[in-house]
């Protein structure tokens, strides 16, 4: 059966879907998909929001009976993936095939870092207790280990990296509880199924790992499927970068002291070699002053003293770092613990000459350092300037693998700008509007009058607009206020309580930072009214279907921010050939990252709801009008007064402030 007839009005999904009808997009992506599994070159398709890609991409996979891997962006999508619509596919088509879920080592909880836990001296805090005996419950009756089952136990908590393995603490073969572990089971389910689902993180540490021919992670696959595609160019940027932090070397002087005092407590003066690390530590962190501007610095930016000391601090955590190193790489053979920590040792020593301006140029991969300094710690860092030469040549490889890259948001105009980014140099390539109503369903208001963009107080002045704080306060569902920034997430915070004091708000609150993200939306949806106030995070993979979501505030046009060292290098390097960066990268950012907050709006065919954006420049600009052209047809006003004749429930209101 072909996906047309698949996904058209005879097929299984119309009979057995309540609610489901067949759309012209889906099967058009389906087939397009089809002819590329036959094909040679990648696919790059753009399908809007309700065209229902989901199944567009899963009904070819799965009648190509080609092995597939899915990759989507977050962990949680990849979750409703593999728990929700691959089994009501596979029992609507009576599918005969294995089906996986495979993520990084650090979603699984491990058995002998739980066991270790237990006696450990920092577990003296009651709260850390009383999550690991929920942990030890969990491990007793989980089938996959994956950490996400856990119930009461917040997804940020401290104990969660005492519990779990990272490749750099693993014991491997040495493990005493390795017939016991979980990555290892679940690497073996993937290895075994037809389709398996991971997420983009895992998807770029693999292809790092191929990149530097060190094996892999994943199991080969003759179709890959990434969704969300619009993601993957800046995680695989992280991916293949090298980070040294404050953070990561403090928990590995902690293990450190308590390996070497539990295996080999006369082989070394671990006291000792552990207290100078930890106060190389300390010295590293106050060798910078923090900034209340920025946390992020350029080498070049520092000054001669503050080089001078910083200089003076990495010193002292080489050598400190080479002396617990030797200790540990001599005592290797007493214990598993210690010889992973001493290949650990010997990581963070390379990383860290990675880390700095100083080190030896790569001819192949041209990289930009900086450092983040802050009270929470500090970091060095390098990273790719580019990534299409690290990721395009896997993409392009001779083989009978096929890929198909997917997003609601992947074009600018056309897919020049994310192919060039993935070094793709020939493709198929698809846009597919979506089917929603945008005229009768949403109203984009960028209001007349609006303030500077450029304004220190700017969200305080937005917030200000006439009319603006009863419309929030009137409208009816949920509002959300979408931010550019941390920092205008706060003046935002701010100004909303005290219209709650002054009686002019009633809504509940959900801000950034007050909760989880999965818990701030959870709550949101079932509040029906409320206001959620986040920055990034929020502008993308969140959807809010209903009248639980009526009105969306997007503050300014979501330009990168200018202390960003990846992308000054970037613009830099378009400098220099005479290019114009804004043209060739700002723009092309700001307008994927712009239909992405806009595209939280209309999530269903009866959604209705109005999209305001406080940014003046996108009515009152050429690059602003040439971002409008990307975002849904809406219809299109200067006056905030049409929102109320647009929600026919209002009556004219005070222009409260």
């Amino acid at each position: 059966m072909s996906a047309r007839e698949t996904l058209g009005p005879q097929g299984p999904l119309a009979s057995g879907l309540v609610d489901y009808r067949p759309r012209d997009g889906q099967i058009a992506l389906a087939e397009a998909i089809e002819a590329a599994i036959l094909g040679a070159a990648p696919l790059l398709a753009e399908a809007g929001t309700g065209i229902g890609k989901t199944f567009a991409y899963l009904v070819p996979a799965v009648q190509s009976g080609r092995r597939t891997l899915i990759s989507t962006a977050t962990r949680s999508l990849q979750d409703q993936l593999f728990n929700r619509d691959i089994p009501r596919l596979r029992q609507l088509l009576k599918a005969d095939l294995q089906v996986s879920r495979l993520k990084g080592r650090s979603n699984y909880i491990c058995l002998h870092r739980i066991d270790l836990a237990q006696s450990d001296a920092r577990l003296a805090n009651p709260k850390d207790a009383e999550a690991l005996r929920r942990i030890e419950h969990f491990a007793g009756v989980t089938v996959d280990g994956d950490i996400a089952a856990c119930e009461g136990i917040a997804e940020g908590a401290p104990i969660w990296p005492m519990v779990t393995s990272t490749t750099e603490n693993c014991l491997g073969q040495n493990c005493p509880r390795i017939g016991e572990c979980h990555v290892i089971k679940a690497r073996e389910r993937a290895a075994q199924s037809d389709l398996v689902v991971v997420n983009h993180h895992l998807l770029c540490a693999d292809m790092a790992l191929r990149q530097q021919g060190g094996g892999d992670l994943l199991p080969s696959a003759d179709l890959m499927i990434i969704d969300e595609a619009h993601a993957l160019p800046d995680i695989a940027t992280q991916f293949f970068g090298v980070v040294v932090s404050s953070h990561g070397l403090s928990t590995l002087c902690r293990e450190s002291l308590a390996a070497g005092l539990a295996h080999a407590r006369d082989g070394a003066d671990w006291a000792g070699l552990c207290g100078a690390l930890e106060l190389a530590v300390l010295n590293l962190r106050s060798s910078l002053p923090t900034q209340q501007s920025s946390n992020r610095r350029r080498w070049t930016d520092l000054s001669a003293a503050d080089r001078s000391a910083l200089d003076a601090a990495i010193d002292g955590l080489r050598a400190a770092m080479t002396s617990l190193r030797a200790a540990q790489q001599e005592n290797a053979p007493r214990h598993a613990e210690l010889e992973r920590l001493s290949d650990r040792s010997a990581l963070v020593l390379q990383r860290l000459d990675q880390a700095l301006p100083e080190a030896p140029a790569d001819s192949a991969v041209d990289g930009v350092h900086w450092i983040d300094c802050s009270r929470q710690g500090i970091s060095l860092h390098w990273a790719p300037i580019e990534i299409a030469d690290l990721l395009g040549p896997q993409i392009a490889e001779p083989s009978t693998r096929r890929w198909v890259f997917v997003s609601a948001t992947l074009a600018v105009s056309d897919f020049h700008y994310f192919s060039k980014r993935l070094g793709i140099t020939a493709a198929q390539s698809l846009q597919l509007p979506s089917p929603f109503q945008y005229q009768d369903q949403g109203l984009l208001i960028v209001p007349q009058g609006l303030p500077d963009p450029k304004a220190s107080d700017f969200m305080q002045q937005l917030l200000s607009y006439p009319g603006l704080a009863a419309l929030i306060s009137e409208v009816p569902g949920g509002v959300f206020l979408l931010c550019t920034s941390l920092r205008a997430v706060e003046m935002a915070k701010e100004r909303l309580a005290q219209w709650t004091r002054q009686g002019l708000l009633k809504r509940s609150m959900f801000i950034q930072g007050d909760a989880g993200r999965d818990s701030l939306l959870e709550q949101f949806r079932g509040d029906g009214r409320g206001i959620l106030v986040g920055s990034a995070s929020f502008w993308e993979g969140v959807d809010v279907p209903g009248s639980a979501l009526s009105m969306v505030i997007i503050d300014k046009l979501p330009f990168a921010s200018p202390d960003d060292p990846i992308l000054e290098a970037r613009m830099a390097r378009i400098r220099e050939r005479g290019g114009d960066p804004f043209r060739e990268i700002q723009l092309p950012e700001a307008t994927l990252a712009l239909k992405q907050g806009a595209g939280r709006l209309i999530r269903a065919e009866k959604d209705r709801g109005v999209l305001v954006v406080g940014d003046r420049r996108l009515a009152e600009t050429a690059y602003g009008r040439q971002m409008l052209k990307s975002l849904p047809d809406f219809r299109r006003s200067r006056l905030l007064e049409e929102a109320r004749a647009f929600f026919p429930d209002l009556k004219a209101g005070p222009n409260a402030g």
